[in-house]
């Protein structure tokens, strides 16, 4: 499957974070550990079961955090250089599959 975005990001959880790349393509968003790259562990999160894509404060000073927001009320922090613009990308591709 073709991608259309790969970024270097953090999962967070408000305290801890996990480094790894978020690749965006065009049927699902993946978070890939940096720490398991040879193992089947990764977060896969289909554009389809996400409710919303909204950039945050980190710590109410850093505008580097992206939350992502599943129908099933499930909550995913990244923390990355460009969150507006990868949200942006996540929306597009959003409506390319409502579209």
């Amino acid at each position: 499957m073709p991608t259309i975005s790969t970024v270097s990001a953090h999962l967070w959880d408000g305290k801890k974070q996990l480094s790894g790349t978020l690749s965006l393509t065009p049927k699902q968003l993946i978070f890939a550990f940096d720490d398991f790259q040879k193992s089947h562990l990764n977060l896969k999160i289909p554009l389809m079961e996400i409710e919303t894509a909204e950039a945050f404060l980190v710590f109410d000073l850093s505008g580097n955090g992206l939350k992502i927001t599943g129908k099933n009320g499930q909550v995913d922090l990244f923390v990355l250089d460009d969150p507006a613009g990868l949200k942006k990308q996540i929306v597009e591709a959003m409506e390319q599959i409502d579209g």
